[in-house]
């Protein structure tokens, strides 16, 4: 069951970490610092320009501001079908991913609970909640790497008799992991019980396509995948996400959905911008090479514990766990213009927890050279 006293308020006065990271300009103001220098890796986004057809479908911008979005997204469902290979009754288009994560609980019957692998995505928690649905917390350790260990878990999630959904990230954010090998085991539990399996692959595209879990979909109509464009394209202004779940599923939310929720730009830009091979195979190499830097570089700062990641982005922690270190390391980065995202609100993590996403090399290095700085002037008081 959730702790509400473990939660950190990290909107208080001393401590300004905001909610969720890609806040620039908010933070810019708030800590009196020039927007245009702050250089953010608190938001997940990929760093390289949005695919070059980009530029041009804005140019058709004035003609799309006076026709109303095409209610059903038929062109941007046919693009998913066409990169993914699942059928486009399969596919449901939303205003972000985060559309869809509220529309879930709509699949859940009156008294039904749920359980969150944490840390996860905080909007999973909230949507259930606001819903009437009670979520129940199940932290993984990260002095074991947040591992899953089945013999633990599952008589966890046995205990919860009304249990109606489980939800985990694959891969996790902010941890990165994968839980490729879990996957079929979690399906067939759910398939036992009847519950829902929800896995959130937003950054699923950051990582290689044999790790989705599309190939578990047609063994069970419980299985939903919940999918993002605006990340790894780089568009995340225009709010464009998926899911990917049983027509019978897509029947019981649809009429939940706002009529037109997704503009018509963003489905324009939505239907081109996956069709790009060419964006995607260089993102992904970019990323192998940048991760294995950034990877071997954190290493070198002693102070920290950065944990493996199978994405674009690392979560860290100080090993000096104090409140001080960890606010004065996020000061010392704001002073130079740099932010990271403080996960100190995500359940199981406290504030000692950052997430660092992958930026340009240049910007990486000033990252990692302002962290030794702050580090190398506490070890010379």
């Amino acid at each position: 069951m959730i702790d509400k006293k473990s939660s950190i308020n990290l909107q208080s006065a001393d401590t300004p970490y905001p909610t969720h990271g890609g806040n620039p300009q908010a933070i810019a103001k708030t800590c009196g610092t020039d927007p245009d220098t702050l250089i953010d890796f608190s938001a997940s986004i990929n760093p390289l320009s949005p695919p070059g057809c980009v530029s041009q479908l804005l140019l058709e911008t004035p003609r799309l501001l006076k026709e109303y979005p095409d209610p059903h997204c038929s062109v941007v469902t046919q693009s998913i079908s066409q990169t993914t290979g699942v059928p486009e009754d399969w596919i449901r288009v939303t205003n972000g991913s985060t559309e869809l994560i509220y529309l879930l609980p709509h699949l859940l019957r009156e008294g039904q609970e749920v359980a969150i692998l944490d840390p996860c995505f905080s909007e999973y928690e909230k949507s259930f909640t606001a819903f009437g649905f009670r979520p129940h917390s199940i932290a993984l350790a990260a002095n074991n790497g947040f591992q899953i260990e089945p013999s633990l878990l599952f008589p966890k999630l046995d205990a919860i008799k009304q249990l109606g959904a489980l939800v985990l990230g694959h891969p996790a954010s902010p941890t990165g992991k994968l839980y490729s090998e879990f996957l079929p085991s979690f399906q067939e539990y759910c398939e036992d019980r009847n519950i829902i399996l929800i896995i959130d692959e937003a950054f699923i595209d950051f990582s290689s396509v044999d790790n989705s879990a599309w190939n578990l979909l047609t063994r069970s109509p419980n299985t939903i995948l919940v999918r993002s464009l605006t990340k790894f394209y780089s568009i995340p202004g225009l709010r464009i996400g998926y899911g990917i779940l049983h027509p019978e599923r897509i029947r019981q939310i649809a009429p939940y959905q706002y009529p037109w929720s997704v503009n018509a730009l963003a489905q324009a830009v939505g239907a081109e911008v996956i069709l790009d091979s060419a964006f995607k195979e260089r993102t992904l190499n970019w990323v192998r090479h940048e991760r294995s830097f950034m990877l071997e570089t954190l290493k070198s700062v002693t102070q920290v514990e950065t944990f493996p990641s199978e994405t674009n982005f690392f979560l860290i922690r100080t090993r000096d766990q104090s409140a001080e270190v960890a606010r004065g390391l996020y000061q010392h980065l704001l002073s130079q213009s740099l932010l990271i995202r403080n996960c100190g609100n995500f359940r199981g993590l406290d504030e000692s927890f950052f997430r660092i996403s992958l930026r340009e090399r240049e910007d990486n290095q000033k990252l990692l050279h302002s962290m030794t700085e702050y580090f190398s002037s506490r070890d010379r008081i």
